[in-house]
């Protein structure tokens, strides 16, 4: 008895049974269920006819480069939270997504220079108080220098750090005092 062989569908995968009313036929026929989505989904004008447009096929293998032709981008202004001075300011973001992991908000944070200064900031932090955190003179030093707003400016001045990275090393500072 010969052996039939097929191809077994993925459980992701939705098909669709059904029976064809011809004749005396019992047949079931199997067919993968297939969606057309249809949308604006780059949100500017197409002046091509809508006859003239042609269907994109997507998969999870084709994923990323139908998205990366597609040229999609997000122009907008967020309130400026990093910032004691105005705090009606706006902050203005423009971000490409060229492929999926391009919604990765560790993605994102590289591609907006204030938070990216900031997770930079944050990363010197981190590496300054491996090593030198356990020296207990070292550590009396940087928070007599955090407690003291005058010796605290002068610092990120030297640095070049604005009010925003201040505001980080406050919060730092009130996050260490709790543990």
């Amino acid at each position: 008895m010969a052996k039939k062989e097929s191809s077994v569908a993925p459980k992701e995968r939705i098909n669709v049974t059904f029976k064809p009313a011809i004749g005396d036929a019992q047949e079931e026929i199997e067919i993968p269920f297939k969606l057309m989505v249809l949308g604006d989904f780059t949100q500017r004008p197409d002046d091509r006819a809508l006859e003239e447009r042609k269907p994109v096929s997507i998969d999870k293998n084709t994923f990323n480069d139908v998205l990366e032709k597609q040229n999609l981008d997000l122009n907008i202004s967020v309130p400026n939270r990093l910032q004691d001075e105005d705090p009606d300011s706006e902050l203005a973001v423009n971000l490409q997504f060229k492929n999926m992991k391009d919604f990765d908000p560790a993605n994102i944070v590289e591609r907006v220079p204030e938070l990216k200064k900031l997770m930079e900031l944050r990363d010197a932090l981190v590496a300054l108080k491996g090593p030198l955190g356990n020296a207990p003179a070292f550590r009396k030093a940087i928070e007599s220098v955090l407690a003291d707003d005058e010796s605290l400016d002068k610092v990120l001045k030297e640095l070049g750090l604005s009010n925003a990275e201040k505001m980080l090393l406050k919060i730092r500072k009130e996050i260490s005092n709790e543990f």
